[in-house]
């Protein structure tokens, strides 16, 4: 597909677990040579800030100022659609997001990781994958990046990630690579680089968060030479260098203390839980000094079930 223009199609891929299934896809092709990005969301079908950044991206870039090609798929996992699935694909109940690379004779979530790697990004110079905000999260503008002991490709990694004007950047430890995980990881398993951006809230389409998303890309493609001109940023980022899960302590209804992207200290009291006669019968307390990556926003949480993301700076 070398002809200048937007080009529309529904793109197919050969593995038996994919079969059936067509992506809506599209490519802005330029005038002139240049790199290639390839630009996905709706990995997680409610991360709609995201999905609305990838759609209007389609009709802002002029193929005639652009060089090089724009590759975007909106929604990645369509089975996730009609029920409007979280985090996993209903079919096999396996989150895409942390599948990555991928097999190719595995599950449906297992094949569209190695068909995003192998197939369809595979050329791609950058592959830019955009979340944030399922139905029941708040998140702050971040970026995750997978380092991977290279300097080089690190540095690199870093600076494709300071394009977006995020609040917060967490590079992951190399050891990361040693098993499945995110787009970024899978793509650093092939040196190759990836932009993993995060923002958004609660299922909705938001400008904020839709201009995160859009705006990171533009500045993106002006930082490869692809465009002239970007969208200013606004701050510096934090630069993290830990992601802590934590957990519920217990079942509960949970009263959340602390909102995304707020700065926090080790052994503050980030949500209290009660039982349902309104006794407190838990605290979630920060394990470490750090900044809160996302918050659920419902109150009832099982026990062991993940309730906030911290981002730590290690000094």
């Amino acid at each position: 597909m070398n002809t200048p223009g937007v080009h529309r199609s529904k793109i197919t891929f050969p593995y038996r677990a994919l079969s059936g299934w067509c992506w809506p896809a599209v490519d802005i092709v330029g005038r002139s040579a240049g790199p290639r990005l390839a630009v996905m969301a709706g990995v997680h079908v409610n991360e709609v800030s995201s999905i609305e950044a990838a759609i209007r991206l389609q009709r802002a870039i002029e193929p005639s100022e652009l060089s090089g090609r724009i590759s975007i798929i909106p929604i990645l996992n369509l089975p996730a659609v009609p029920k409007r699935s979280q985090y996993v694909c209903p079919l096999d109940n396996k989150n895409i997001n942390f599948s990555f690379p991928g097999q190719p004779a595995g599950t449906f979530a297992e094949a569209m990781a190695h068909a995003i790697l192998n197939d369809w990004a595979a050329d791609a110079d950058i592959l830019v994958d955009l979340h944030g905000g399922d139905l029941c999260e708040a998140v702050s503008h971040f970026m995750v990046v997978q380092c991977t002991g290279n300097p080089e490709f690190d540095a690199s990694a870093l600076a494709y990630a300071r394009c977006f004007d995020a609040q917060l950047i967490v590079r992951l430890a190399p050891s990361h690579m040693q098993v499945a995980g995110r787009s970024c990881t899978g793509r650093a398993l092939r040196c190759q680089h990836a932009v993993f951006a995060e923002a958004g809230r609660i299922g909705l389409i938001e400008e904020r968060n839709v201009a995160f998303h859009f705006e990171g890309v533009l500045r993106l493609a002006a930082h490869l030479g692809m465009i002239s001109s970007d969208p200013p940023r606004r701050r510096e980022p934090v630069v993290a260098d830990e992601y802590v899960w934590i957990p519920a302590p217990a079942d509960a209804l949970y009263r959340y203390r602390v909102e995304a992207g707020q700065k926090v200290a080790k052994g503050m009291v980030l949500a209290t839980g009660e039982d349902t006669y309104g006794e407190n019968v838990a605290a979630v307390l920060a394990p470490k000094d750090g900044y809160i990556l996302w918050t659920l926003t419902h109150p009832l949480v099982q026990r062991d079930s993940f309730i906030m993301g911290l981002a730590v700076v290690i000094t």
